[in-house]
C-alpha cells in the first residue's frame, strides 16, 4: 500500500514539473517573441536603415532562434526546480 501511495506521488511530482516546464517555455516564448519584434523594429529604423525585407526578417529569424533557445532551457530549469521543490516537501 506505502508502495503504491510512493509512486503515485513520484508520478504526481514528474507531472506538476513538466506541466510547469512548458507553461514557464511558452511564457518566455510569449515574451521573448514580443522582444524579439520590438528590437528588430529598432535596429531596421534606426541602426539599419537600408535593411530591405530579406535582411529585416534575417535579423528576426536569429533572434527569435536565440529566444527559442533560451526558452526551452528556461522551461527545463523551471520543470527541475518544480520537482525538487515538491520532492524536498516529503
Amino acid at each position: 500500500m506505502n508502495l503504491k501511495m510512493e509512486s503515485q506521488n513520484k508520478t504526481t511530482k514528474i507531472v506538476w514539473g513538466v506541466l510547469s516546464g512548458i507553461g514557464i517555455a511558452v511564457l518566455y516564448l510569449l515574451l521573448g517573441t514580443i522582444l524579439d519584434y520590438g528590437l528588430t523594429q529598432i535596429l531596421s529604423q534606426y541602426f539599419i536603415p537600408d535593411c530591405s525585407e530579406d535582411c529585416y526578417f534575417r535579423y528576426f529569424n536569429a533572434i527569435f532562434i536565440v529566444v527559442a533557445f533560451l526558452s526551452v532551457a528556461g522551461g527545463i530549469r523551471a520543470g527541475v526546480r518544480t520537482y525538487k521543490r515538491l520532492s524536498e516537501k516529503q
